[in-house]
C-alpha cells in the first residue's frame, strides 16, 4: 500500500486557501485583524501562489525521496548506496576479447599482421555492425594458411559477443591475407553492459540471505558477484555424492569462458566451507533449431517474419528481454506466444522441434539457427 503523500498543486493550493481563510476569520473574530484580506487578486494572492507552488514542489520531492528510500524501489545511485550497505557494487560494462583466424589460399611466405587492424561483422537483421581490433602483432607463417590473432571489441557491452562465424570482412587492409573468421570458442573474456538496477536489486536481496551460512543463497550471491556472471543454478541436493554441491554459471555470451568459471571458481573456493566439495562448471548447451511457416493477414511478409525471428532470437540472448535460464525447457507453446505477439501473425505451425524440448537441470538451450517461411493466410 502506497504512502499517501502525493499532491496536486490544485490539492495544495485548496488546502492553503482553506486554512489562510480560518484564520482570517479567527483573527477577526478576535479582534486581532481590522478585515480580512481579500486573498484572490494583488499582492496577497501572488504571495500565496508563490507559496502553494513552494509547497507543490515540496510534495513532489517527498515521493521522489520516499521511492528512493527503500532498496525495492530505488534506482540509479540510490540504489547503488544501499548495496554498498551490503557490500554490493554495481558491475561496469566491459568490452568483448576473443580471437579471429586470419587466413590465404596460398603458403608463401611471412605475412605480418600488425596490432591495430580493423575486422567486423556483417550487418545484422537490424542493420548494426561490430568491429574489432587486433591488441597484438601476428605473423603468418611461410607454409601455413592461417593464424590466430587476439582482438578487442571497439564498443563495450554484451552485442559484441556475436555467434561463430559473424566475424567475416578485413575493414583495415593487410596485403597478403585474404579471409578472417571467428570460430566456436572464439570469445576469451565476456563484454558485458552496466548492471541493470533489477540485477543490481537482486544481488542486494542475495547478500542479506547469504548470511545464513552456506546456503544456496550464499553461493548464488558469490557466484553472481563475478563480472560476466549473468545467471546461474545451484544443484545442492548431492549431484555428485553426498556434501557435494554444483554450481552452474552462465556467462553474458552463454556459455561462459574458462577464463570466467576459474574466476567464479576464486571466489567460492574463498567463501565456501571447508568440507563442501564443490564444482563450478558452464551448463550443458542444446542445441535447438527452429524451424516453422508464419501465416500472415496483413503488414509485409519479409518484415513480419523478421520480427518474429528477432524476438525468437531474444529469449536465447542472455542480454534479451526474458531470456531462458539454465534447466529451462523449450516449450513450443512459448515460441508460439512468442510470434504471435508480431502484429500481422495468424498462426503458427512448427516443423521443428516437432514437440517441447527438455534441457536437464544443468543444460542450457542454445539457439543453432532459425529458419522462417511466411505466407499469406487463405482468410484474414
Amino acid at each position: 500500500m502506497s504512502v499517501p503523500i502525493e499532491k496536486t498543486l490544485d490539492d495544495v493550493r485548496s488546502d492553503l486557501f482553506g486554512r489562510l481563510e480560518a484564520t482570517q476569520a479567527e483573527y477577526v473574530q478576535k479582534g486581532w485583524m481590522p478585515s480580512a484580506l481579500n486573498l484572490n487578486k494583488g499582492v496577497v494572492r501572488g504571495l500565496v501562489e508563490l507559496w502553494a507552488w513552494g509547497l507543490y514542489a515540496l510534495y513532489r520531492f517527498m515521493v521522489v525521496v520516499l521511492g528512493q528510500a527503500f532498496p525495492e524501489t530505488a534506482t540509479g545511485k540510490w540504489l547503488d548506496l544501499h548495496c554498498a550497505q551490503v557490500g554490493v557494487s554495481r558491475k561496469a560494462k566491459t568490452k568483448t576479447s576473443g580471437k579471429v583466424v586470419f587466413g590465404r589460399s596460398g603458403t608463401s611466405g611471412n605475412v605480418l599482421i600488425p596490432a591495430g587492424r580493423i575486422v567486423r561483422t556483417l550487418p545484422d537483421g537490424l542493420g548494426n555492425v561490430y568491429r574489432f581490433v587486433t591488441t597484438e602483432d601476428v605473423v603468418l607463417q611461410d607454409g601455413a594458411t592461417e593464424v590466430e590473432a587476439p582482438i578487442t571489441a571497439e564498443s563495450y557491452g554484451a552485442s559484441s559477443n556475436v555467434a561463430a562465424g559473424a566475424i567475416r570482412e578485413i575493414t583495415t587492409h593487410i596485403p597478403g591475407v585474404e579471409t578472417v573468421t571467428n570460430r566456436s570458442d572464439w570469445i576469451t573474456a565476456e563484454g558485458i553492459d552496466d548492471e541493470s538496477d533489477e540485477a543490481m536489486r537482486s544481488r542486494y536481496r542475495l547478500a542479506w540471505m547469504d548470511v545464513n551460512g552456506a546456503t544456496r543463497y550464499a553461493y548464488e550471491s558469490w557466484a553472481m558477484s563475478v563480472t560476466g556472471v549473468v545467471g546461474c543454478t545451484i544443484l545442492d541436493n548431492h549431484p555428485r555424492g553426498p556434501g557435494t554441491v554444483d554450481v552452474v554459471v552462465r556467462g553474458s555470451a552463454g556459455i561462459p569462458t574458462e577464463q570466467l568459471l576459474a574466476n567464479v571458481q576464486a571466489v567460492v573456493l574463498k567463501n565456501k566451507p571447508i568440507n563442501d566439495d564443490v564444482k563450478v562448471k558452464g551448463p550443458e548447451p542444446v542445441s535447438v533449431t527452429i524451424r516453422g511457416e508464419l501465416e500472415v493477414s496483413g503488414g509485409v511478409l519479409e518484415q513480419v517474419a523478421e520480427a518474429v525471428r528477432a524476438r525468437i532470437a531474444d529469449l536465447f540472448d542472455p542480454a534479451g528481454t526474458a531470456p531462458i535460464g539454465i534447466g529451462e525447457d523449450i516449450i513450443l507453446d512459448r515460441l508460439t506466444a512468442c510470434a504471435m505477439g508480431v502484429a500481422g501473425v495468424k498462426r503458427v505451425i512448427w516443423s521443428e522441434p516437432a514437440g517441447d524440448v527438455t534441457v536437464p537441470a544443468s543444460g542450457l538451450a542454445v539457439l543453432d539457427g532459425i529458419e522462417l517461411t511466411a505466407m499469406w493466410a487463405s482468410e484474414p
